[in-house]
């Protein structure tokens, strides 16, 4: 429903005042935005469409208005950017119970931003971050999960924000992660359908993989879907190196506790040892982050990951040696692949 001016006057004071109104999407001349509670914002694991299939009440407001709200806001905050299915959700989940910390998880305006041609935005990238940034209480830091293909506008993310960003960048090695994408269908049709994005920014930003063919099996689109993402995350390390975080997936599952300490430390949320070891001996680590209804754990995982080895041997193999062709190919990715394959 569109707003008067005299709601609309409140509706811009009410996005300065808290994140309850979240800006949800952007259409033509109108930004549709969602009403969320604390409780809303800690369920979702994707703030996108989907909160309205939930039944959050929504209303629309001129971007003209929001942008207007921004510019009274900080784009405070700090980021997790991955390579999809590395158990970013769960660590957002995690970060989320520090009461300095509020978690926002896949944010739809930074999807639709991140394949935006440029100038073709109706609101400014820090607009849309000082939005997202704000928080219940001024004691709070507001941690942003990404979608995975965000991470090609990380560099422009980082340096649009306020107050020193940090970024987690987590990853699994290529091994795990063809193993991981091959052990869910879900997984495997998501990757089919993004890889044809992936290669354009992959072969963009590294020209010289035009003298290797092409992928033309699962495995190697899988393995190329891993080196478009990890570099992108490698251009956000080159460019904010003492901003970053690396985390390596299955490292953190190995040690939690540690891997958990660290990386609040590195969003300057630090937490005592009972503290966190409360965290990774709850139910947080044995359910599936993305849909905690089901039981997930470190042993199903591995689990997981022996049984796509053994049905998905020879396309896992065909990815490895994919990349160890893209490696040879150019400079850039062998530094990769040294450092995080």
């Amino acid at each position: 429903m569109d707003l008067d001016n005299a709601a609309l006057a409140a509706a811009a004071a009410d996005l300065c005042a808290s994140p309850a109104w979240y800006p949800l999407k952007l259409a033509a001349d109108r930004l549709a935005v969602v009403h969320l509670d604390e409780a809303d914002y800690a369920a979702a694991s994707f703030l996108d469409e989907r909160l309205l299939e939930r039944g959050a009440p929504a209303r629309s407001i001129p971007p003209a208005a929001a942008a207007a709200a921004s510019g009274r806001l900080s784009a405070r905050a700090h980021y997790i950017f991955h390579v999809g299915h590395v158990g970013s959700t769960l660590i957002s989940r995690l970060i989320g119970t520090r009461p300095a910390l509020f978690a926002v998880r896949e944010p739809a305006l930074l999807r639709a931003r991140s394949g935006a041609p440029a100038g073709t935005a109706e609101l400014p990238l820090r607009a849309i971050l000082a939005l997202l940034a704000r928080t219940w209480r001024a004691e709070q830091r507001s941690v942003i999960k990404l979608t995975s293909f965000v991470s090609e506008i990380g560099r422009d993310i980082l340096a649009a924000s306020d107050e020193q960003p940090r970024a987690l960048l987590v990853y699994a090695r290529p091994l795990a992660y063809l193993r991981g994408i091959f052990g869910g269908p879900n997984s495997r049709r998501e990757s089919q359908a993004l890889a044809p994005e992936r290669l354009r920014r992959l072969l963009q930003r590294h020209p010289a993989l035009r003298s290797v063919p092409s992928p033309r099996f699962e495995g190697e689109s899988i393995a190329m879907s891993w080196l478009c993402e990890m570099s992108a995350l490698a251009a956000i390390a080159d460019a904010f190196s003492l901003q970053v975080h690396w985390v390596e997936f299955d490292s953190f599952l190995g040690a939690p506790a540690s891997s958990l300490a660290s990386i609040l430390s590195a969003l300057g949320a630090p937490a005592a040892p009972s503290m966190i070891e409360d965290l990774v001996c709850g139910p947080i680590m044995r359910r599936y982050s993305k849909a905690p209804e089901h039981a997930y754990d470190a042993q199903l995982r591995r689990e997981v990951l022996a049984g796509a080895d053994q049905d998905f041997r020879a396309e896992i193999h065909a990815g490895m040696l994919w990349l160890a062709a893209a490696g040879r190919a150019d400079t850039a990715i062998a530094a990769i692949l040294g450092a995080r394959g």
